[in-house]
């Protein structure tokens, strides 16, 4: 079996620094349904295309940027060397797992189905913009997850709307549609006026064939007179659960609107990011949510509340706060990788820090001496694998390297893997995934 990682760059998505959120908007949203995906050949053909089944790993990091075009680049770390490279208009980001890799264009509502061994190469596409947009809603319905239940079955979440939509991966499309929709439509909250319940990410547990969903249920309007600040609410995030077999929400016992699981926390972070978590051994998601600020006298932003980790146990659907990261910066990724294992990073880019976390302590461990400034976790080696801008001693930042670096107590020093990964400099990076590909 190969495994491949993934990367991506992009163009703009939400854009969070500190405590600060600011949503959005398409880049040029008129342009939307006319998207295409620009794919081109691999940078050494002749060796990519030759099969070889003891090819080492290739590696894709989603890099998300403002410019004009996002990337798609598909790397092996073995090689140091590009494998090749997908452009597209946009902002997106890269899904893998153990199903064909997927690109997600957020802003141009489409999903691509990339191919297993060149996943450079669209072989499918669906577009997933639906038709229930809201008047003064969103111009586009921001898919943020794509996950795999069964080989013909995969749900879409989209954030900008109130409906999962479904795709056949085994379809042969271009610009495809959702073969159905799953509404969550009669979960909105009193309070929550943007239109949508703001699915942010989900989990599929097979054993139960139960799809667990995080909804942010935050309005969106609700900021600080600048735009910069998410103001707090009276509504509650929550965790809701879809029965796969049915497509019909399941009454989970909580007090949310659908019997969902009423959360402390505010806003679970994109489950490209890695959101949600679960935990085998305990039987329990973990959940990353990015908090939001009281109104202060003024009108403006006071404390944040609500940002930290807390665990839902799935067999009674009780909650328990784990950590607590309201003093920290906004949270970035978490990655579970077992019981007393995980790793928590805060702030952005090259200015965020990467900590150790065991998930039975409510403190975080020691920082990472050097970590990618976006990562997808290698079991294998015990590492932690994507693209890092180096921060160079007066202040500025050096050329973006896509490194590998272990998580083991010493750390270690990072191993670059290649140099220059993308044709655009600048801009900011989406997500790495690892991909098991079939050769």
């Amino acid at each position: 079996m190969q495994i491949r990682y993934f990367v991506v760059s992009s163009v703009a998505l939400i854009a969070c620094t500190g405590d600060d959120v600011s949503v959005a908007t398409a880049p040029d949203a008129g342009r939307r349904d006319a998207t295409t995906f620009d794919a081109q050949p691999p940078v050494d053909a002749g060796t990519a295309d030759a099969p070889d089944a003891t090819l080492p790993p290739a590696l894709h990091l989603l890099m998300t940027q403002q410019a004009k075009s996002g990337e798609l680049v598909s790397i092996d770390p073995m090689k140091g060397a590009v494998d090749g490279r997908l452009a597209f208009s946009g902002f997106g980001f890269a899904a893998g797992g153990q199903s064909d890799p997927f690109l997600v264009q957020s802003s141009a509502d489409l999903v691509a189905r990339l191919d297993r061994d060149k996943p450079w190469i669209v072989r499918s596409s669906w577009s997933v913009a639906g038709s229930d947009g809201v008047d003064g809603g969103s111009a586009y319905a921001d898919p943020v997850q794509v996950i795999v239940v069964s080989p013909n079955k995969a749900y879409v979440l989209r954030f900008n709307r109130n409906s999962i939509a479904i795709i056949d991966p085994t379809q042969s499309a271009d610009g495809g549609v959702a073969s159905s929709y799953v509404s969550l439509a009669s979960l909105q909250q009193p309070g929550d006026h943007d239109g949508s319940v703001d699915m942010s990410g989900a989990i599929f547990d097979p054993a139960r064939k139960r799809l667990y969903v995080a909804l942010s249920n935050i309005d969106l309007n609700n900021v600080d007179p600048n735009g910069y600040f998410q103001l707090c609410g009276n509504t509650k995030s929550s965790i809701i659960a879809i029965d796969t077999t049915t497509d019909k929400v399941v009454d989970l016992g909580g007090q949310a609107p659908g019997g969902g699981v009423t959360l402390a926390g505010v806003s679970p972070q994109f489950g490209a990011y890695g959101g949600l978590a679960y935990d085998a051994v305990g039987d329990r998601l973990l959940v990353l949510t990015t908090g939001c600020n009281q109104v202060a006298g003024d009108g403006g932003a006071g404390a944040l509340v609500g940002r930290g980790i807390e665990a839902v146990t799935m067999k009674d659907g009780k909650t328990q706060a784990l950590l607590d990261l309201n003093s920290y910066d906004f949270p970035g990724q978490m990655l579970y990788v077992g019981q007393h294992d995980a790793l928590v990073q805060v702030g952005y880019g090259p200015y965020a820090t990467t900590y150790r976390w065991d998930p039975a302590t409510s403190a975080l461990g020691a920082p990472l001496a050097s970590a990618p400034d976006v990562f997808a976790f290698d079991a294998k080696s015990g590492s932690i694998v994507g693209p890092q801008t180096p921060l160079l001693p007066d202040g500025g930042v050096g050329t973006v390297r896509v490194v590998s670096v272990s998580i083991a107590a010493d750390g270690g020093a990072p191993a670059v893997v290649v140099t220059s990964p993308f044709s655009e400099s600048g801009g900011f990076f989406g997500n790495a995934v690892l991909f098991p590909g079939a050769n």
